[in-house]
C-alpha cells in the first residue's frame, strides 16, 4: 500500500469526515434536495455541479450562478425552482462555508503548525488526527520549502505573470498552463515565479477535490484484475497512464480521481484527464479508456530538483 502519499492522507481525512455525524448529514441533505425539484431541474443542477471541476464544496453555489447566468426560457421555470427551494439555499450557504474552512486551514499551513477549532462542528479529534497528516505529508514534499525558496519572485508580481495567474486553469497540473508559461515567460525569473504558482494551486486544488470526491463517493474504484489493457510511462517525477475497462457502470463515477487496488488494497491514486467509451450499445462488453496522471506513490522530497547525473 502507498506509504507517503500527500493524496492518500487527504483520502483517508475525506473517508473520516464522510463518517462523521456532520458529514453524513451534509451528504443526505443534498440527496434529499432531489425530492424538492422535478426530475428536469434536479438533472439539470448536477449536470451543472460537474461543470464546476476542482471548486469541491463550492460547486454547489457555483452551479447555482451558472444555471442563473442562462437563464433562458429554456431555463427559468427550473431556476424559479431552484430560486425557491430554501433546502438549495442551505446547501450552498453550508458547502461554501466548509469551502472557506478548508481553504483557510490549508493556507494556515503555510504559516504555522494548524490547531484544533473546537468551535468548528466537524473538527473532532480524530479529524484533527487525519488534518495533521496532510499537514506533515505536504511538509515531506518540500513544497513549503520550495515556495519560500521563490517567495520573492511571487511576490513581486510582473505584468506577464499576473496574466498567467488571470487565465490559467484551475485543473492541476494542466497542459494549458504549461502552453501559457511557455509563451508568457520572458526569462527563467518568470518561469520559476509561473511554476511557483501552478505547483501550489495544483497541490491545493488536488487535496481539496480529493477530500470532497471521497465525502461525496464520486472516486472510481478499479481492481487490478478489472483492468483489460494497462500501460503507463515515467514524466518527470509522474507517471502517465492509460487503462481499458469493459462496462458502462463506470460512467456513474463522475469524479475527476481513479483509485488503483490491488486485492482490494489501494496502490495508486490517479487524476483522470480522460475518458473515452466505446460500443456503448453492447453493455457489459462495452469498453472504456481512461487516461490520467498517477501522483507519485511516494512524494517525499517531490518539490527537490533532481541533482544532474
Amino acid at each position: 500500500m502507498i506509504k507517503i502519499n500527500t493524496l492518500l492522507a487527504a483520502y483517508n481525512f475525506g473517508k473520516k469526515f464522510s463518517k462523521t455525524s456532520f458529514g453524513r448529514t451534509f451528504f443526505l441533505r443534498y440527496k434529499d434536495i432531489k425530492s424538492e425539484l422535478s426530475p428536469e431541474t434536479w438533472s439539470l443542477y448536477q449536470n451543472a455541479m460537474r461543470t464546476c471541476s476542482f471548486q469541491h464544496y463550492f460547486c454547489f453555489g457555483l452551479a447555482y450562478k451558472k444555471i442563473e447566468a442562462a437563464c433562458s426560457e429554456d431555463y427559468k421555470e427550473s431556476f424559479a425552482e431552484l430560486e425557491n427551494c430554501s433546502e438549495v439555499h442551505s446547501l450552498i450557504e453550508e458547502g461554501d462555508k466548509i469551502g472557506r474552512d478548508l481553504e483557510n486551514y490549508l493556507i494556515q499551513m503555510f504559516a504555522k503548525l494548524p490547531l484544533r477549532d473546537a468551535s468548528v462542528p466537524y473538527h473532532s479529534l480524530d479529524l484533527y488526527r487525519d488534518w495533521m497528516k496532510i499537514f506533515y505529508q505536504l511538509h515531506s514534499t518540500k513544497l513549503f520549502s520550495y515556495l519560500h525558496q521563490h517567495k520573492a519572485n511571487i511576490e513581486n508580481k510582473q505584468e506577464n505573470v499576473q496574466k498567467f495567474i488571470e487565465t490559467k486553469e484551475i485543473t492541476p497540473f494542466s497542459k494549458h498552463n504549461r502552453e501559457i508559461i511557455r509563451k508568457l515567460a520572458i526569462n527563467e525569473t518568470d518561469k520559476d515565479s509561473m511554476y511557483s504558482f501552478e505547483f501550489f494551486e495544483s497541490i491545493r486544488n488536488l487535496v481539496l477535490q480529493v477530500i470532497f470526491e471521497t465525502h461525496f463517493n464520486l472516486n472510481f474504484h478499479l481492481n487490478r484484475n478489472e483492468i483489460v489493457h494497462y500501460r503507463e510511462k515515467v514524466r518527470n517525477k509522474f507517471r502517465v497512464f492509460s487503462t481499458k475497462v469493459f462496462g458502462t457502470g463506470v460512467f456513474r463515477y463522475q469524479g475527476n480521481f481513479i483509485l488503483l487496488l490491488e486485492n482490494n488494497e489501494l496502490q495508486d491514486i490517479g487524476l483522470i484527464k480522460r475518458k473515452v467509451g466505446r460500443n456503448m450499445d453492447l453493455g457489459k462488453k462495452s469498453v472504456l479508456t481512461i487516461e490520467g496522471l498517477l501522483y507519485p506513490k511516494n512524494d517525499y522530497n517531490l518539490f527537490v530538483p533532481d541533482l544532474p547525473n
